[in-house]
């Protein structure tokens, strides 16, 4: 009866020390795995993200209405550089930010330019992004190793979104591209997120959500 009761004990302690913590903490993919993980499905609702790489006439107004949660946006390098205001205004609004490279299928895109645009990102936000993508979602094997040695997730979505194809689906990482040859209908995005609940990657990923500090002015 006392082993039971000390073993009991010893358990609630575990559970206490370890397993609740984790939960409040974030889960990078460098310590869940052995290996570098492309994340591109999670298991606890659907997530959105917005791929960006051209300023569309609307842009700016339709970030600027978005609420928590919000999607996660991810950022071209030059776009980033050459969108000063847009940049301080997603800042203000402590939206979640990734890093997104270029095209990197065939090797050509080089960890020389991943190093690069990872400075110009790191410049402007202070601070190194939880998520990294290439624009067609391919990895060379070189460049996941790269990438998972500074400690930031890949990511690859499930699906693109299109609104005569979509379909809502337990677990997907659905992404909007705004990009110099998208037709964006900003109109019709803002009712796809008013109409659906979306969750972070984190949550949809690993069943919990993440308290983000304010990034201070």
């Amino acid at each position: 009866m006392v082993r039971k009761l000390l073993a009991t004990v010893v358990l609630v302690v575990i559970v206490t020390l370890f397993v609740y913590p984790q939960r409040d903490s974030i889960i990078s993919v460098f310590r869940m795995t052995d290996e570098p993980l492309i994340i591109s499905k999670g298991n606890y609702g659907q997530s959105l993200i917005v791929e960006i790489s051209f300023s569309h006439e609307g842009l700016e107004e339709w970030l600027q209405s978005l609420k928590q949660p919000y999607p996660l946006l991810m950022l071209d390098a030059d776009w980033i550089a050459r969108s000063p205001k847009i940049v301080e205004q997603i800042k203000k609004q402590n939206m979640p930010t990734g890093l997104l490279g270029k095209n990197g299928a065939e090797n050509s895109y080089s960890i020389e330019e991943f190093n690069r645009d990872l400075k110009i990102y790191e410049k402007h936000f202070n601070n190194k992004p939880l998520w990294f993508m290439t624009s067609d979602y391919e990895f060379e094997t070189n460049l996941q190793q790269t990438v998972f040695d500074e400690e930031i997730n890949l990511l690859s979505p499930s699906m693109i979104y299109s609104k005569d194809n979509y379909q809502k689906t337990d677990g997907a990482i659905l992404s909007l591209k705004l990009h110099e040859k998208s037709k964006p209908n900003f109109e019709e995005y803002a009712k796809l997120v008013e109409t659906e609940k979306f969750v972070s990657i984190e949550e949809n990923v690993f069943g919990y959500t993440i308290k983000t500090k304010k990034i201070p002015e």
